[in-house]
């Protein structure tokens, strides 16, 4: 491969088997992929058997960076990827990892962007996916979906590779918001949107969910991020003079 991804980040949240971490470093070792972030890990990424497992990808296991919540490790981030074997309503559209690929492609290898995998038992819980700016989604038999962490890794590291192989000009990095950002601004919008009584009391993230999915898709900037809040904001102050 004549480039890497040193700014992408596999994502694991709340993996249960060592083994498994293992295994997915040595899977993103295989593709070039640059960080190994582990969130709430239930297992010793740095135990002999993860170590077995990772062929010699020692390093992700011993350079991961571990933290506590998904806010403070995906802060960073331009694009976050949630990985999703559920198809309903609230996870539409979905990608599949070849599109996803095209993605983060479209964005050059300078662009910090992270893919995130759920616990190898339960996949990505909802309000962790509401994190994801897009939900991407292996297309495999729908009577066994379930795939194993490091084979999943191992599919979004192939559609990477094959856009890493090809002699291309290099891009430009993107200005993209941060999550933090975005995280900012869907807070804003909730609390606008309440205020004004716009929101179902009773299940108020309903709609909540198809604006992440509609902002997700747009890959806004800095600047655009600024003026919906901006927008908002005119709106607090004439729902503030009106009462």
């Amino acid at each position: 491969m004549k480039n890497s991804w040193p700014e992408l980040a596999i994502v694991l949240v709340e993996p249960k088997l060592d083994k498994n971490v293992g295994a997915v470093a040595r899977a993103m070792k295989n593709f070039s992929l640059g960080r190994l972030l582990l969130v709430s890990p239930g297992c010793d990424h740095l135990s002999d058997p993860a170590r077995a497992l990772s062929c010699g990808a020692d390093n992700l296991l011993e350079e991961a960076a571990v933290f506590s919540d998904l806010d403070t490790a995906l802060a960073d981030f331009k694009l976050v990827v949630g990985t999703t074997a559920r198809l309903g309503k609230y996870c539409q559209p979905v990608y599949t990892p070849a599109q996803t690929a095209e993605k983060i492609e479209a964005l050059g290898n300078r662009t910090p962007v992270a893919i995130m995998f759920g616990r190898e038992d339960f996949g990505l819980a909802r309000e962790q996916r509401r994190h994801s700016h897009i939900l991407s989604s292996i297309p495999v038999n729908s009577d066994f979906s379930s795939l194993n962490l490091a084979q999943s890794v191992l599919l979004y590291g192939y559609e990477l590779g094959r856009k890493q192989s090809a002699d291309r000009a290099p891009q430009a990095t993107v200005e993209l918001a941060t999550h933090s950002e975005l995280q900012g601004m869907y807070g804003h919008l909730r609390k606008t949107l309440e205020a004004n009584d716009f929101l179902d009391k009773s299940n108020p993230d309903h709609l909540l969910e198809y604006f992440r999915r509609l902002f997700g898709r747009a890959s806004m900037t800095h600047r655009e991020v600024r003026i919906i809040r901006g927008v908002m904001g005119l709106i607090d102050h004439l729902s503030d003079e009106s009462r």
